[in-house]
């Protein structure tokens, strides 16, 4: 039986601090004192969608080992969905602090004495798309701590926390911080991004993974100069070059670290050469047991062992003979490195002409003046579609006029015809999703 939460966390000192939470801190004692609810079965799967991340630590340390399944869901998931995807898991028990789930326990109705942890405990990840039910997909602790360093280091690495925990790629943060005996500080994260990286700051932040979007956010609001960065991580989004230089840049003595991960797959790869897409050296070796392989200039990815099975069946994952898993992400191929172009799903017909809104987003980005871009397409009866550019300028004192000439200037010269905006809209700020992801919806 793989080692559980509790015993990964017991070798480390009781005093230690393991989350900093503007409402509280969260110490290694307070975690190992309690076990699931009396009334929890060993043979229950629990549904645990938790805003507070020192109670969802908690929860989760609790029922892993003592339960036979736990599933993550977002609190940003509405609670039909999350009464559906409870129904489909099997889940018989939800645990929550919202408000408006009228059939979930609170965090106190979940906790109990400890209890033993004789089982293996199955977790479940939802995928992070944006309309109807997410898919289920599921995983050990050991397969979601697979990339998780574990060796102590001193001092103490402070790991800032601006995904939502539920989140496959927050959860990856969670568990990199937690079982190397770090601290995990986690501001709120629906404050305005001037505050959340103050808190940052005054915890002494040292290591920070964000998706581009969100660090393009980050880097905007001027008291992140006050960041004292070791390690900056990239992920859940295409690493342009232009938030490469500009985190480089910012934070010169910074690990600049780009993984790749989806929830299906797990951790792929990482990429630490400062450059965007990933060297096809890659896909000949076997990095960390994970296989990488392009085919029709598609990624496809192997976790160790090969895909596990699928909770759900229906799902379309499409899984090759040899247990590799096409990830959906398109490359273009130049000399000896990959880069990404975007998703299958995400790409626009304009004119005939399959466009890729997140390449658009990129040539977009690297124009001087531009702090945050968004492409989405609109029908239209004669084309299929057009794209609008909504974008929001790196200063506020900046001439839009002149930003939009531009824009549509690199545009023009550097992508198709129908790749080029219709609209170029200057907006103060972006929708995201709980991912941190840009919402094109």
């Amino acid at each position: 039986m793989s080692t559980n939460l509790h015993q990964r966390l017991s070798g480390i000192p009781d005093e230690h601090v393991l989350v900093i939470a503007p409402n509280g801190r969260l110490s290694v004692a307070e975690v190992l004192q309690s076990g699931p609810a009396a009334d929890i079965p060993s043979d229950a799967r629990v549904l645990v969608s938790i805003d507070d991340v020192r109670e969802l630590t908690r929860v989760l340390v609790a029922l892993d080992g003592a339960v036979a399944g736990i599933l993550l869901v977002s609190t940003a998931q509405p609670p039909e969905v999350v009464e559906e995807l409870a129904k489909v898991a099997d889940c018989t028990i939800i645990v929550s602090d919202r408000d408006d789930l009228a059939s979930a326990r609170n965090v106190v109705q979940a906790i109990g004495p400890t209890r033993p942890r004789d089982r293996t405990t199955g977790w479940i990840m939802t995928t992070s798309g944006t309309t109807g039910i997410p898919k289920l997909v599921p995983h050990t602790l050991d397969s979601l701590a697979r990339s998780v360093r574990t060796e102590k280091v001193q001092p103490v690495p402070v790991w800032g926390m601006v995904y939502e925990m539920t989140r496959f790629a927050g959860l990856q943060v969670a568990l990199q911080s937690l079982l190397s005996g770090g601290t995990l500080c986690v501001p709120e994260r629906d404050r305005d991004v001037s505050e959340q990286v103050r808190f940052l700051v005054e915890s002494g932040c040292t290591h920070l993974s964000a998706t581009p979007t969100l660090w393009r956010r980050l880097l905007m609001a001027p008291e992140s100069n006050k960041l004292t960065l070791k390690q900056v991580t990239l992920g859940g989004e295409i690493a342009d070059q232009a938030v490469l230089n500009a985190l480089a840049a910012r934070f010169p003595h910074a690990r600049l670290t780009h993984i790749y991960a989806s929830t299906e797959a797990g951790v792929g790869f990482a990429v630490k050469d400062g450059k965007a897409g990933f060297p096809l050296s890659l896909a000949e070796e076997q990095s960390e047991g994970v296989g990488i392989r392009i085919r029709d200039n598609t990624l496809w990815l192997r976790p160790p062992g090969g895909y596990r099975p699928r909770y759900l069946s229906g799902q379309d994952i499409e899984i090759d003979a040899n247990g590799y898993i096409n990830t959906g992400d398109r490359l273009e191929i130049a000399g000896d490195r990959a880069h990404f172009l975007g998703r299958d799903s995400s790409v626009v017909n304009v004119g005939g002409v399959k466009v890729y809104p997140e390449r658009v987003e990129r040539v977009i980005g690297d124009v001087e003046g531009v702090g945050l871009v968004a492409v989405t397409a609109k029908k239209s009866p004669i084309t299929g579609a057009l794209l609008i550019a909504s974008v929001v300028p790196a200063s506020q004192d900046l001439d839009t006029a002149e930003l939009k000439q531009r824009i549509m200037a690199r545009c023009r010269n550097t992508l198709e015809r129908e790749a080029t905006p219709a609209r170029i809209v200057f907006t103060q700020t972006l929708q995201t999703n709980a991912a941190g992801k840009i919402s094109r919806n």
